[in-house]
């Protein structure tokens, strides 16, 4: 039986991760700087004092702590993402197997995560867990690293403990403030279910730790952002229908260059402050629908439509006023 420290455990990957460990019969303790109490998650801001009986060697330590916003600042970025992973090496003794959640885009634009220069990444988020994998590989010998790429709800229900990523896209849809995506049109959207990286990494925890990369995705397989944006409308209109609401029409889809030649200065002239904000909030989606080159998974995953569309319904049940707004047509 192995003794397994979860960070980030109110997180939307690090809940589900703990569900599962616990549930395969191990001793599994969550931490997270809110923390829960009654769900056995210790407060701990990591980087301050380690609270009393988590001071010790652990047998394995799944890191899912991260901010994952793409706007954050370079120190922003380094506090979160990085000087965590330097927090957990006093936990950590010479036979401790470390299991590092990532993300699917910690190569950037190089394609390695070698690069110290964050003009060699998208934004900041994809910079600092370049970094925080050096730093893991340097301090911890028995590392895991996984790498997914957006991810949402559970497959059977659609359960998420957070909404982020593509729950944004959800939200703007919702409140009438996403009046198109820019993306290519064969451009893969690349989503998957919480608890099948929840599995994953369960598995890893069990496995020796030589620095192996796990990346789970869909690959070839992936929906088009087409076809997600069309899940999330059926998982979102059928609860609407159910509440006698209108059906929302789902955003159009036109490519990056039609959007920035053409529609994005005309908008840029004649909108209001909040929906020029928005639109910034949308852009840091783009480099991510432009990417018409699929992932090359380890761990390829397929039918994640069915649960966009549960995760959408989830995040309806959670938030009934804002899934219930009446569609409002952007004014100029």
């Amino acid at each position: 039986m192995s003794t397994i420290l979860v960070t980030g455990a109110t997180g939307l990957v690090g809940f589900e991760v703990l569900d599962a460990l616990r549930a395969a019969g191990h001793e599994a303790v969550g931490t997270s700087r809110r923390g829960d109490l009654e769900a056995g998650i210790v407060p701990w801001t990591l980087g301050e004092p380690v609270p009393s009986g988590l001071d010790r060697s652990w047998d394995v330590i799944v890191h899912s702590a991260a901010d994952v916003r793409w706007t954050m600042t370079e120190a922003e970025a380094q506090a979160a993402n990085v000087a965590t992973v330097a927090a957990l090496a006093p936990l950590a003794g010479p036979r401790t197997r470390v299991v590092h959640i990532s993300t699917a885009y910690a190569t950037g634009l190089r394609g390695d995560t070698d690069s110290a220069d964050p003009a060699d990444y998208r934004n900041t988020y994809e910079w600092s867990k370049a970094h925080a994998e050096r730093l893991a590989r340097e301090l911890f010998p028995r590392l895991t690293i996984v790498r997914p790429p957006l991810i949402v709800g559970r497959r059977s229900d659609g359960r998420a403990a957070r909404f982020a990523g593509m729950y944004t896209i959800l939200r703007g849809i919702a409140m009438s403030s996403v009046p198109v995506i820019a993306a290519e049109p064969d451009a893969p959207a690349d989503v998957i279910p919480v608890d099948d990286l929840a599995g994953l990494v369960a598995e890893c925890a069990l496995l020796p730790g030589t620095g192996e990369v796990h990346l789970l995705a869909g690959g070839k397989r992936a929906p088009s952002v087409e076809a997600v944006v069309g899940a999330m409308l059926a998982g979102l209109n059928g609860r609407r229908a159910e509440h006698g609401g209108e059906p929302l029409d789902a955003p159009r889809i036109i490519t990056p260059d039609s959007w920035h030649r053409f529609f994005l200065p005309f908008a840029r002239r004649h909108l209001t402050v909040r929906q020029n904000r928005l639109l910034d909030l949308l852009s840091h989606f783009e480099p991510y629908f432009a990417l018409t080159t699929p992932l090359s998974p380890t761990h390829e995953i397929d039918d994640v439509l069915g649960c966009v569309e549960a995760s959408a319904r989830h995040w309806a049940d959670r938030n009934p006023r804002l899934a219930s707004l009446d569609p409002r047509p952007w004014k100029t």
